[in-house]
């Protein structure tokens, strides 16, 4: 019978559009190629197989060499040269673990080859072969050199255009893509480590489930360009086997199309990438590495065949996912709970779009639910309110509900941008409210009440009646009745639309009125979508706008006013025709609207604008007006003051006066006369700037002055704010000791004295005489008869500052504030002394009452 031609060029040019037509895959099937090799020499004699690749660019070589079982002259003719022959597939069955198939791979040599070299020599034989073939049918076969059993494979590139597939980087990369799991040692270029990882994390004994986890998770992290939230081992045995790791990405999706990273590989062999059917269509946040011997490759390995295998594994793996998130949530539920929220969009869109999936994974889908508590004790728990909810489960909510018939009312709201109103009013009346608001939530909740052996009846409160949180009103609340009937014949939208205001009575109190939704069509629905989508159309958003201006205008909007508001309680007693209170009804309408958020517009906000322009106006008046009043009213309390200082019970300690100029070059000395005034002598020391009783300089200057009982001046500078305050001192409160300062040492003259002061006694001082300053000045100023008089007469209270009542109270440490504040109320010794411990406690607050008893004895003992 006559044969069938084989036009090998055309067979080449079939491969390269049709099975190879990227280049690159010849050193995969080489690879291929030489891991079968040594699987076929260590099914007969085990032993650790090496497969070695060498590249050299330039001269457009590269090399394959393996320590396998090599080929006789046989093996060369009836394999080799034989298209579609393939030993491995022979002895598939018998040997565990070999890849090729087909008997075609070679070929995908001939895509970028001028000629392959063959040398090989089988294990046993005493001979080795080489075979050539330059791209034709006929090949070349002769006795050749070959040192031990293996094969090395010598490809010569045809283009220079094709160095690039044979760089030694280009080459690593495409070993840890396709052979990263062979059994086999790769090395490239005499590397001493392998290219290869080849012991998977999944394949390791003795670990841990958290151990496992932790190194797939470190796997996955540095093989793929992505980040990991949580890695899901894979070690699946039947129906399907199966082997890898799964992980739920950092990336969130929730386009139901959304390409996904899923590399499959075929007995440790890469197949193919973004296999996306080979997890359930729900899993748009699953990506992962698989690898099964019992998916079917195609011709060029570079996919696989659908069949009822991958629809198995699909099924398996969906399994997976969700029996490691139900024990993610048993086990560790603060961590599911962060996974959950993280990917809410992405689970709720999988239990819209695929009911397999949301049958399996309901009971685990995350709802936000207000917190429960009363709203002193928020205030105490939560100090923002964006964290003024919780993250529950539906049987979680719905086992804390009560029971009515053997059913349950499951409160909830469909409204965007309103959870904070209704979790507060949930919070007050102490139930439960669900947020059902955010995409596919509302069609969710109303398929788990559809669900079998679900007994719930759902109750939107943004539209329906809910008892437990909405009551009638009572007897008393005639008056907030007429003003919500008088609000709905009255009140208009923006868009001119009807409002229908109602009364009812709902906690908290402080919440004047809401606006409640009625159920709404598709077409308003889509209507709001787009006029918030920033992407749309100008001429799209105005037509969605005007449809939203219609709807409202024919279908009022409903208005819930709170008859437990004081406000609400208050305007319903005013005249309701004057236009004040009209404007107070807008107002309320106005923050309702806020409260609700999906409402406003720019029209709404154009009308909040008029109305807070107006509010402004009238407190900007009502400000004017109140001018007049606070100047007399800081005028009394200046005359106040001043009558308090001259005729007023005056203080029981000695008080001493600085004369000084306020130049930081003085502070020093300002500070040893506080040292020597108030530590040496039981004395308070006032600084002109140190009290502010008025606010005119001045004055505040007269009342300190005439407070008291003596003086020290600094005249160095004859500064004129000093000599005028001298002059007062002089003139105004003759009697009283005075004490001339005067830096230097005595010795210079008074030349720059004002003549008034010459021959005047001072004491002359020196700015850095450091720490001793305070000793010399206590010295020499008792040198004052007057004065020493005065400070070491009796009858006296003896004055204690904040600094020295700190040091008095040791070890006990209270803050500087309520030191100083301890000072001002207790400013003597003899005031601790007579001090009560209630109001001493009350001072300290209640953190630190407890130390009022111990304060008044420590404050209160004699110096």
């Amino acid at each position: 019978m006559p044969e069938m031609q084989l036009d090998f060029d055309g067979l080449i040019q079939l491969v390269a559009k049709n099975l190879y037509a990227e280049k690159k895959v010849f050193i995969r099937e080489l690879i291929q190629n030489a891991h079968d090799s040594i699987k076929r020499r260590a099914h007969a004699d085990p032993g650790v197989g090496r497969i070695d690749i060498e590249t050299r660019p330039q001269e457009l070589v590269i090399t394959v060499r393996d320590n396998g079982i090599g080929m006789d002259r046989d093996d060369l003719v009836d394999y080799l040269s034989n298209v579609g022959s393939s030993l491995t597939k022979i002895e598939g069955a018998e040997i565990e673990g070999l890849i090729g198939q087909f008997g075609i791979g070679f070929l995908s040599a001939f895509v970028v080859a001028r000629k392959v070299e063959v040398r090989t020599r089988k294990q046993g034989a005493e001979e080795g072969w080489l075979w050539e073939n330059e791209g034709s049918k006929e090949y070349r076969l002769e006795r050749g050199e070959v040192p031990s059993a293996g094969t090395t494979v010598t490809v010569f590139l045809r283009d220079e255009t094709d160095r690039g597939l044979i760089q030694e980087s280009e080459v690593r990369d495409l070993i840890r893509k396709y052979a990263d799991m062979l059994a086999v040692p790769i090395h490239l270029n005499g590397a001493p480590h392998a290219e290869n990882q080849m012991n998977m994390p999944w394949e390791k004994t003795g670990l841990t489930r958290q151990e496992l986890q932790i190194d797939c998770h470190t796997y996955v992290q540095r093989t793929f360009n992505d980040l990991v939230l949580e890695a899901i081992p894979v070690r699946l045995e039947a129906p399907v086997r199966a082997n890898g790791v799964l992980y739920i990405s950092k990336t969130r999706v929730i386009d139901v199309d959304q390409p996904r990273t899923v590399r499959v590989f075929q007995n440790r062999m890469f197949l193919c990438e973004n296999a996306s059917d080979v997890l359930p269509q729900w899993a748009r946040f699953v990506n992962g590495i698989i690898d099964t011997p019992d998916l079917t490759p195609t011709a060029a390995r570079d996919n696989f065949i659908r069949d009822d295998t991958t629809r198995m594994l699909q099924e398996a793996l969906g399994d997976l996912v969700i029996e490691h998130l139900q024990r993610l949530r048993e086990e560790e539920p603060s961590r599911f709970s962060d996974i959950a929220l993280y990917h809410r969009l992405g689970f709720a869109a999988a239990c819209y779009y695929y009911p397999a999936f949301f049958e399996k994974f309901a009971d685990l889908l995350l709802w936000r639910t207000n917190l429960g508590q009363e709203k002193e004790e928020l205030k105490r728990l939560v100090p923002t309110p964006e964290l003024l909810h919780r993250l529950r489960t539906l049987p979680e909510i719905l086992a804390g509900l009560p029971e009515d018939d053997g059913r349950k009312r499951l409160a909830c709201f469909t409204t965007l941008n309103t959870a904070a109103q209704y979790f507060e009013i949930a919070n007050a009346a102490g139930t439960t409210v669900v947020d059902a608001s955010h995409f596919y939530e509302e069609q969710l909740l109303e398929a788990y009440t559809r669900l079998p052996g679900v007994a719930v009846d759902l109750v939107h409160v943004d539209r329906q009646e809910d008892r437990d949180i909405f009551r009638p009103l009572e007897q008393d609340d005639r008056d907030v009745l007429r003003l919500a009937e008088t609000m709905s014949l009255t009140l208009r939208t923006p868009f001119g639309g009807k409002i229908s205001a109602e009364a009812r009575r709902f906690k908290p109190a402080e919440i004047h009125a809401i606006l409640r939704a009625d159920a709404r069509t598709t077409a308003q629905q889509k209507a709001d979508e787009v006029r918030r989508d920033p992407n749309a159309a100008s001429y799209v958003r105005e037509i969605a706008e005007e449809l939203a201006r219609l709807t409202e205008t024919a279908s009022p909007q409903r208005l819930t006013v709170n008859a437990d508001n004081p406000l609400v309680r208050r305007m319903a007693q005013q005249d309701l025709n004057d236009p004040v209170v009209r404007q107070l009804m807008n107002g309320l309408y106005n923050s309702a609207v806020i409260a609700h958020g999906e409402l406003i517009t720019s029209s709404t906000l154009s009308a909040f604008q008029a109305q807070f322009h107006d509010l402004m106006s009238r407190s900007l008046d009502f400000l004017e007006g109140q001018a007049e009043l606070r100047e007399a009213q800081a005028r009394l309390r200046i005359e106040e003051e001043r009558r308090r200082a001259t005729t007023g019970p005056q203080p029981r300690h000695r008080i001493v006066f600085l004369i000084t100029p306020f130049a930081a070059r003085y502070q020093p000395l300002i500070e040893a006369c506080r040292q020597t005034v108030e530590e040496h002598w039981g004395c308070q020391l006032i600084v002109g700037g140190d009290v502010h009783d008025d606010p005119r300089l001045l004055e505040n200057l007269r009342l300190h002055m005439g407070k008291a009982h003596a003086f020290l001046a600094e005249i160095t500078d004859a500064n004129p704010n000093v000599m005028y305050e001298l002059g007062v001192a002089h003139g105004t409160h003759s009697g009283r000791p005075v004490v001339l300062l005067r830096e230097g040492d005595g010795k210079d003259g008074d030349a720059d004295i004002p003549s008034d002061l010459k021959g005047m006694l001072y004491i002359p001082y020196s700015l850095g005489a450091g720490n001793g300053l305070a000793s010399y000045l206590d010295r020499e100023i008792r040198k004052s008869t007057a004065l020493r008089e005065l400070v070491e007469g009796d009858g006296w209270a003896t004055y204690l500052s904040p600094g020295r009542l700190q040091e008095k109270i040791r070890p006990l440490a209270l803050s500087p504030e309520i030191v100083k504040r301890l000072a001002n109320r207790y400013p003597t010794v003899e005031d601790w002394q007579q001090a009560g411990a209630e109001e001493v406690a009350a001072f300290l607050g209640p953190e630190e009452s407890e130390f009022a008893q111990i304060l008044i004895g420590k404050a209160g003992r004699p110096r």
